[in-house]
């Protein structure tokens, strides 16, 4: 698969005013539905004990995050090996050095020497494990008992078995060392089977052809003066895979593979069986290509840095990847950016977790206990706080508006995407963007979930969608939006098996869809979608749609509706009670579908 043209159409500049003038406006009409809510509930409750109420409520005024790039590149040239910037970009002049990307991902995270494993045979230093012992000829490495210490730059080729030994990489910190694993099979009772303790940047090749195997066997690692080593390869410093052989690591006491800098993979296959993470890394993960198999008790791919500005965030320009984790399947503690590849995240607590996300292209297929893909961001506004009142407290317009977050964004360009989530499907604690590619979510079944979550607002502007889950907190695209949409809420819950198609007058099937689990709600946005009149049926179930704007909300009660401003419809609605249908706004007006999301 070839790397795919980052589309940028995440949150374009020219819609950054309208937005964030929806934003407030969203906020007046917020307060203003509370206030209007509030007096009705104190009109009925005539009678009752005087309370009082109040309101809190922030504004923030919310803006995409700007990102700088850097031109500058690594410079890895030692032992006759050039390493200048990889000329190979998946957009324009966009550029990134090693140190700061800041999430503007192109394959200028790569240097040359990171993609190309080759060597200059001549300069090589051979290194033949033998049991508890090894040979070295050459310099370079000295050998005391089962611990072999790479003390200076070089090319390092490693074959054999080493029984409860270690390799470690104790060169200059303007060195690079370049490690060959040629069949090797190396295990460690109390430490890292190899420990880069220091170096400018450490080349971890894997030979062509060769299979090759690392273990921890022990409950615990010795420790290692104030570091916390905890990795069956642990790095201190910049450390890149390649090569086009295998590599298994069996990682029983903690994590598979820890960088405390950036960590980078460019080739090769991986079989990771982690207690912990499978792959840690502190300021980046850069995935280039190769082959992973990951089986983790925590995040099978993980980065942590959430103090320094670029740094923290996860590229996937391309490859294969099979995750089981016991949490997420992929998280990042900043950006999140994905070009191309195959991700099959077979069982996680949240399937892919980031900041921000963007998805340029790919294969993804996530399977989570929670939420399906969740963008997080990194500062909490609490927008809107709880409304008191003497008799309890009360949340008016669910979960999304009471915990939304700024600089969150989950963007969709391309690709292909399915997510099966028990809890939110596609969530993002402030703004979601689908721009292009095909999205299938099954989202919840229990009410307290939404297949699509947003903390302010989701825009579909392009590809194909189709997300089912329960009614209860069904949210629908803004009538921002560029493209159309319909969210329809049914009478009842629709069993496993069931075909829901949408046709439009002249019989044409715009959707259709059979569910792998219980639904009572549909969102469904295509190109094929305009103004007009709509025949959704699901089993014994037939209803007319008619859709006269870009975002519609039909069927039964429930849901939270899409905020469009105050529209044609606005007004108390045709029941005149919170959550009944039409309540607050019909169709592309008001709180667009109320907030029960009924039918206009």
């Amino acid at each position: 698969m070839g790397n795919r043209e980052r589309l940028g159409k995440a949150n374009p500049r020219g819609k950054r005013q309208k937005k964030e003038e929806l934003v407030m406006r969203k906020r007046r009409l917020y307060m203003i539905s509370i206030l209007v809510t509030a007096a009705m509930m104190m009109s009925m409750m005539s009678g009752c004990a005087e309370g009082d109420s109040a309101s809190n409520g922030k504004d923030t005024v919310v803006s995409a995050a700007e990102t700088d790039e850097s031109s500058e590149a690594d410079s890895d040239s030692t032992t006759g090996s050039d390493d200048t910037t990889s000329s190979e970009k998946t957009s324009g002049d966009e550029t990134a050095s090693s140190d700061d990307a800041s999430g503007a991902a192109s394959d200028d995270e790569f240097t040359d020497r990171d993609i190309d494993p080759s060597y200059d045979e001549s300069e090589v230093i051979e290194i033949t494990l033998d049991g508890s012992s090894a040979s070295v000829s050459g310099n370079g490495a000295e050998v005391d008992g089962s611990i072999i210490t790479i003390s200076a730059e070089g090319v390092y080729v490693i074959s054999g078995t080493l029984e409860d030994g270690q390799i470690i990489v104790n060169a200059a910190d303007t060195e690079k060392v370049q490690i060959v694993l040629n069949g090797v099979d190396i295990s460690c009772s109390d430490s890292a089977c190899i420990y880069v303790k220091s170096a400018d940047k450490t080349f971890i090749t894997l030979a062509d052809g060769t299979e090759n195997t690392l273990s921890d066997t022990g409950e615990a690692y010795a420790a290692d003066g104030d570091e916390n080593v905890d990795g069956v390869i642990y790095s201190k410093d910049d450390v890149t895979f390649n090569g086009s052989g295998s590599l298994t690591i069996n990682a029983s006491y903690n994590h598979g593979i820890v960088g405390n800098d950036d960590v980078k993979f460019t080739g090769g296959s991986y079989y990771i069986t982690a207690t912990a993470k499978g792959i840690k890394a502190n300021d980046s993960l850069r995935i280039k290509d190769g082959s992973f198999v990951i089986s983790s008790g925590d995040d099978a791919l993980h980065t942590s840095n959430n103090e320094e500005e670029g740094k923290g965030y996860i590229y996937i320009a391309d490859g294969e990847f099979e995750l089981s984790s016991g949490d997420d399947g992929i998280h990042a503690e900043k950006e999140l950016v994905i070009n191309d590849g195959v991700i099959v995240v077979t069982q996680s607590n949240e399937g892919i977790e980031g900041a921000t996300i963007e998805v340029n292209g790919g294969d993804i297929s996530v399977n989570a206990g929670d939420d399906g893909m969740n963008a997080t961001g990194t500062s909490t506004t609490g927008s809107m706080d709880s409304v008191e009142w003497d008799f309890g407290e009360m949340k008016f317009g669910g979960g999304g508006m009471m915990d939304a977050v700024e600089d969150a964004l989950l963007t969709i360009n391309g690709g292909t995407i399915y997510v099966n989530a028990s809890g939110d499907g596609l969530d993002s604690n402030g703004y979601l963007y689908i721009n292009g590619g095909n999205v299938t979510v099954d989202g919840p079944v229990n009410d307290g979930n939404g297949a699509l979550d947003t903390g302010y607002e989701g825009y579909v502007n392009g590809g194909t969608v189709t997300i089912t889950g329960s009614s209860g907190m069904a949210e629908s695209f803004s009538s921002g939006s560029e493209q159309y949409s319909i969210l329809y809420n049914f009478t009842t819950a629709l069993s496993e098996g069931t075909e829901v198609s949408l046709t439009d007058e002249s019989g044409n099937v715009v959707m259709s869809y059979t569910l792998n689990k219980t639904a009572s709600s549909v969102l469904i946005s295509s190109a094929d979608i305009t103004d007009g009149t709509y025949t959704i049926k699901a089993g014994d179930i037939e209803d007319t749609i008619t859709v006269s704007g870009i975002s519609t909300s039909a069927g039964a009660a429930g849901g939270m509706g899409g905020f469009g401003g105050m529209g044609n419809h606005g007004g108390m609605g045709n029941q005149g009670e919170m959550g009944g249908p039409g309540s607050f706004g019909g169709n592309d007006s008001g709180f667009g579908g109320g907030f029960g999301g009924g039918p206009h």
